[in-house]
């Protein structure tokens, strides 16, 4: 028996090459993608660089990812395959095979299609190892070396995870030939789908849920807050997602049947109830590819964004080599550290800085009225900040001089309408704005966190702003900044060498100060080197996901095509037989793929569109603040998924051209 079942197991596989081959690619690609994830998680020469911790969270988040989008994968693909099998089986069983035999044949088909293909993905993920290191490196600015970080523990993992996975499928497989008997299996295949219920209240919630995943991207202000709400956001997406086209695109065609005009014309005729009556399966599949479709655009684009963004953050986050902050100490205090550091360490100093200035948050408003939020509010979540300078230190910044007079600022608005013609009204105080400035004098010059989180910002310059916040530090929630900078003429290797000793100087120094006053800072090397270890492994992380979901997308799309057109294939022969033409043939297949291929597309550019806003803020969090670069970024990743879709369009359309003419 068992002899019996392996020669139509083996037997299977090559007669049904054309199901198992992209299950089969699939496959091995997942099982090297995940080999190399986790390799590169559990590296030793990875954990010992700067920036390990970062990169190695991000990548064991990558791990968990593409394990589950792999099983969804590997589960949809076999799926299918024993779907278009099911007519085959139930033929063997009607032949004497009974559902041992049945089990046991698809067993050992499972069985050999899985150490194959675990084999060759593992054979190419220790191969391209070294090359996914080096690129990994590239990406976080470190030195890219051809390291082997092959290791036995990382390739027992991922046989043990692909044989929990493929042990599912024998389940899930057994349980469907326990499930039916041969005549069943053998009329599963051509059963038609049947006709959904409650279409009406379906589309109604569908809409509602759309909506209101739309309405929540839209409406959510603070970055923060945008990745809690992402999530729901997306729920809501997906539901809506499958319900409007289980029912939408049903009560679509419905009324094209009711409009004589366009349903009474031969191709449209057939296209049409083509698709009516296999409804429901095509509403499952469009919408898969719908929304697969958005996480291909949304991953790369994110991805994509976050790493091309690296520059601007490093600028807005460390602006000097060495940066210091205070409490309770004056700049001149910060410039003398500075000094005495930079003497000690005999160093060529280019630039040194050091300012006080004052931070605080717009509660609301109103023109040129600004409300602070009041000293006894604790709460608080701003729309907008205020950093408050002298012009003094704004001069020390730039080299230009103002002359403002006491009553008098000028204005750098981010994201905020402040008109010149009306005076500037600030904590019960009236100023005169003298100029509306063009450059953000900010950036490069003093570390703005902020930034990041509070979407809107308002620069001032004043002649001295002492006396401005000082009477009104007892009513409002005023924060003293204290910031300085050392810029020095080394090499970087040096600048990061130097950090213990900068380090040790700051604590030197701190103990020359009163308890309740202190400093603190940190070298430019070393941050920027956690930046772009996060950042060049979120953007790693992108990439790898972006070519699983790709992937997945036009696995679906692939089999979709395949099946629908073994399925259209005696349709169209019988329609050839009373009189359609070969030409009402090839235009009724093309409106027909054109619609299967064209809708999901047209609702993941919409899903991206409502969701821009809400990804823009979530980026912010990771560094992502030039709004004109994502914009740009994001719509080159369009044009070429739009470009990759239409060649998947054009190969898989030509796949089911071939199998209906048949």
């Amino acid at each position: 028996m068992f002899r019996l079942a392996g020669k139509l197991a083996i037997s299977n596989l090559v007669k049904n090459r054309r199901l198992y081959y992209p299950f089969a690619l699939a496959t091995c690609l997942v099982v090297a993608i995940s080999y190399m994830f986790n390799s590169l998680t559990f590296n030793p020469h990875l954990q010992k660089m700067q920036g390990a911790s970062s990169i190695s969270f991000v990548l064991a988040l990558g791990v968990i990812i593409v394990t589950i989008a792999a099983a969804i994968i590997v589960f949809y693909a076999n799926s299918f395959v024993m779907k278009n099998r099911s007519k085959e089986l139930g033929l063997y069983g009607m032949l004497g095979l009974n559902k041992r035999h049945l089990f046991t044949m698809v067993f050992i088909e499972l069985l050999i299609l899985g150490a194959t293909t675990v084999t060759i993905g593992l054979g190419f993920g220790i191969v391209f190892d070294k090359l996914i290191y080096a690129f990994l490196l590239k990406l976080m600015g470190l030195k890219v070396v051809l390291v082997s970080t092959f290791q036995w523990l990382v390739l027992i993992s991922v046989v043990v995870i692909y044989g929990v996975i493929f042990a599912g499928l024998v389940f899930v497989n057994g349980l469907r030939i326990l499930r039916f008997n041969a005549l069943q299996l053998a009329k599963a295949k051509n059963s038609g789908e049947r006709k959904g219920r409650f279409l009406l209240i379906q589309t109604i919630i569908g809409s509602i849920s759309l909506g209101y995943a739309y309405y929540l991207a839209l409406s959510v202000k603070n970055p923060l807050t945008a990745i809690g709400i992402f999530f729901i956001a997306v729920l809501f997406v997906i539901l809506g997602t499958y319900l409007l086209f289980n029912a939408g695109v049903t009560v679509f065609l419905q009324l094209l049947q009711k409009n004589k005009r366009y349903y009474y014309q031969p191709n449209n005729m057939i296209s049409v109830s083509n698709l009516i009556f296999r409804m429901k399966k095509n509403a499952v599949g469009l919408a898969t590819i719908s929304i697969l479709s958005t996480m291909v655009l949304v991953t790369l684009a994110g991805g994509i964004n976050i790493y091309a963004g690296a520059d601007y953050l490093k600028t807005v986050m460390y602006p000097q080599d060495y940066t210091i902050k205070g409490s309770e100490v004056s700049a001149a205090q910060l410039e003398q550290a500075l000094t005495e550091f930079a003497n000690e360490n005999h160093l060529k100093v280019t630039k040194k800085s050091a300012y006080q200035y004052y931070s605080m948050g717009i509660k609301k408003q109103d023109g040129n009225q600004l409300d602070i939020y009041p000293k006894r509010e604790t709460q608080v979540s701003p729309q907008a900040y205020i950093l408050l300078f002298s012009a003094d230190d704004y001069r020390k910044m730039t080299g230009k001089i103002l002359n403002l007079k006491d009553n008098e600022t000028a204005i750098f608005a981010k994201g905020m309408s402040i008109k010149q013609d009306r005076p500037l009204k600030l904590i019960g105080q009236e100023l005169t704005v003298k100029e509306l400035l063009t450059e953000d004098f900010v950036l490069g010059n003093v570390v703005d966190q902020n930034n990041i989180i509070v979407p809107q910002s308002l620069f001032m310059v004043v002649n001295d702003p002492q006396k401005i916040v000082d009477a009104q530090k007892e009513h409002y929630t005023i924060n003293t900044e204290l910031y300085g900078g050392l810029n020095i003429r080394a090499s970087n290797k040096k600048k990061g060498d130097l950090d213990t000793a900068y380090q040790k100087k700051l604590k030197q120094f701190n103990t020359t100060l009163p308890d309740n006053a202190g400093v603190y800072g940190y070298t430019r090397i070393q941050g920027v080197q956690e930046i772009m270890s996060m950042l060049g492994g979120v953007f790693f992380i992108g990439i790898f996901l972006s070519i699983v979901f790709m992937l997945g997308t036009v696995l679906v799309i692939y089999y979709k095509q395949i099946s629908e057109g073994y399925e259209d294939r005696d349709r169209f022969v019988i329609l050839q037989k009373v009189g359609l033409d070969e030409k009402q043939t090839k235009r009724t297949i093309r409106k027909q793929i054109l619609t299967v291929f064209f809708l999901p597309l047209i609702f993941a550019f919409v899903h991206l569109a409502f969701a821009y806003h809400m990804l823009s803020l979530m980026l912010k969090v990771l560094g992502v603040l030039n709004a004109a670069l994502m914009l740009e970024v994001t719509l080159g990743v369009c044009a070429v998924f739009f470009i990759v879709y239409v060649l998947v369009f054009l190969i898989t359309s030509r796949s089911y051209r071939r199998i209906v003419s048949i």
